[in-house]
């Protein structure tokens, strides 16, 4: 990271700024920002959806970026208004009884719809939406296993394997029929993403006794989600690179490491 180069631990600029970005990233700990990347992928697969569904060969399209600007900021105060006060999206905070997967799928649907519903939409295509949620449920299942990161070590911690066949089971079927149904609805946004990820919760279901694995089904599905999204709705990614980046800078003056990052552990007994 380049800020890290520039101002290395044992500089003035970071020692003498340290106290102030940790009490800046504990207040954002404390409104679970971190949550803003489901909940605008949510959103803007619906509006990616939709783009899809008027023209299947549209790629890299600026188009309505200001329709979807406001559509993210409308999400944002929802959940900040709503979902998060009244405990509703708590989605990687810790294992979800039924009743709340059930409810954390049905929000995902309500944030895909309100990225989808425009002069476009069609009741005729609402089916599209399926696929989609299917791929939120493969990711939800994934973080059904706990996994804690220390921030201050750089170490995960704290981590149980049970029911871990169960989710990952589920988890794969779940991908496996977004790919599947976006292949039967011409999606290739929904389709391909769901191939490259797929991999992710089957590799870790075979190989259980790898915490790496383990590590990335939960990193790295939500961002390839994200990049695929970017291939049509291009505008996307200044948001979410704006979001990613700031939270490794606060991070990195808090505890001197890069957080939130896409490293893994190595380490054979892992």
């Amino acid at each position: 990271m380049i800020v890290e180069r520039i101002f290395p631990p044992d500089s003035k600029f970071y020692n003498r700024n340290r106290n102030r970005f940790s009490d800046f990233g504990k207040k954002l700990d404390a409104i679970s920002i971190t949550q803003l990347f489901s909940i605008w992928t949510l959103t803007v697969s619906g509006f990616v959806l939709g783009s899809g569904q008027e023209n299947r060969f549209v790629y890299m399209d600026w188009t309505g970026w200001e329709y979807g600007l406001i559509k993210l900021i409308a999400v944002t105060v929802l959940f900040y208004f709503i979902l998060k006060p009244k405990s509703f999206w708590i989605a990687g905070l810790k294992r979800l009884s039924g009743s709340e997967i059930f409810l954390h799928t049905f929000i995902a649907l309500l944030l895909i719809l309100i990225g989808w519903i425009d002069h476009r939409a069609s009741i005729a295509n609402f089916i599209g939406i399926t696929p989609y949620v299917f791929a939120f449920m493969g990711c939800l299942f994934a973080f059904q296993v706990n996994l804690e990161y220390d921030e201050t070590k750089g170490e995960w911690y704290n981590f149980d394997w049970d029911q871990k066949e169960q989710n990952f089971l589920f988890s794969t079927l779940s991908l496996s029929a977004a790919v599947i149904l976006g292949f039967y609805f011409d999606d290739p946004i929904i389709s391909t993403a769901g191939m490259v990820t797929l991999p992710f919760p089957l590799i870790t279901l075979i190989w259980p006794n790898r915490i790496r694995h383990l590590q990335r089904v939960r990193f790295y599905p939500l961002f390839i989600f994200a990049m695929f999204l970017c291939v049509r709705a291009p505008w996307f990614f200044i948001p979410i690179a704006l979001l990613f980046y700031m939270l490794r800078v606060v991070n990195y003056f808090r505890y001197g490491i890069v957080y939130p990052s896409f490293g893994v552990d190595f380490s054979d007994d892992l």
